[in-house]
């Protein structure tokens, strides 16, 4: 799926290359006609926004919401198994289907990133990949919640992909994921803070907050 590709780019760290061709990204999500109605249209408003905005600005805003803190982060796996032991596992495993897909990882790259994993999902024969993607909704819904709560055009990305997933989730159980959300950061010393220590966490899952023992989101991949 094209679209997928699309958001994928969107949700990459701002490059001038990309961010000037944003008239064909959202041509390529026309023509395929999978995004729809208010996604759509909030979707497209976010990308005008981008594209506007100067590239270090673009770049900056990316870091603070995405490279700082737990609560948007875009690594899948973090959500479920924060620093356990079982995160290496589901990472290895993911990797492999990667692998079998012809997909390659670059260096210092982890698979659970979530712009290669929309990478992955759109070579995945449809079913499969809406199947694969459908798995990792409730966590991506869950930031984009964050992040709508944080009035973040990102989040518009995040619902995008949701819709794309055909997910049925619960907007209350969303919602108290979101909830559990760590504070924000202030300080340097906040910063090793958040990252040092996990919360054990029973409901949807949220950034690093996960009892390491639930099911990955990605399991089944």
């Amino acid at each position: 799926m094209r679209s997928l590709r699309v958001l994928s780019h969107l949700l990459a760290y701002p490059q001038a290359e990309w961010l000037s061709h944003m008239d064909e990204l959202k041509e390529a999500l026309i023509e395929e006609g999978l995004v729809k109605g208010k996604v759509f249209k909030n979707l497209t408003g976010f990308m005008d926004e981008l594209a506007d905005v100067d590239l270090m600005e673009a770049q900056e805003t990316y870091v603070e919401l995405f490279d700082r803190g737990r609560a948007h982060c875009l690594h899948l796996f973090e959500h479920v198994h924060g620093e356990s032991r079982f995160r290496g596992q589901a990472m290895i495993e993911l990797a492999d289907k990667y692998q079998e897909k012809g997909l390659k990882i670059g260096t210092g790259e982890l698979p659970d990133y979530l712009p290669l994993f929309l990478e992955f999902v759109s070579i995945c024969e449809p079913e499969e990949g809406l199947e694969t993607l459908a798995q990792a909704a409730p966590v991506i819904a869950t930031i984009g919640e964050k992040l709508k709560r944080g009035k973040s055009g990102y989040a518009s990305v995040m619902a995008a992909i949701v819709a794309l997933s055909g997910a049925k989730l619960s907007k209350a159980e969303i919602a108290k994921a979101a909830d559990a959300a760590l504070p924000d950061i202030k300080t340097l010393d906040e910063l090793d803070e958040q990252w040092k220590e996990p919360e054990a966490f029973t409901g949807a899952p949220d950034c690093g907050t996960c009892a390491p023992d639930e099911t990955p989101i990605a399991g089944g991949l």
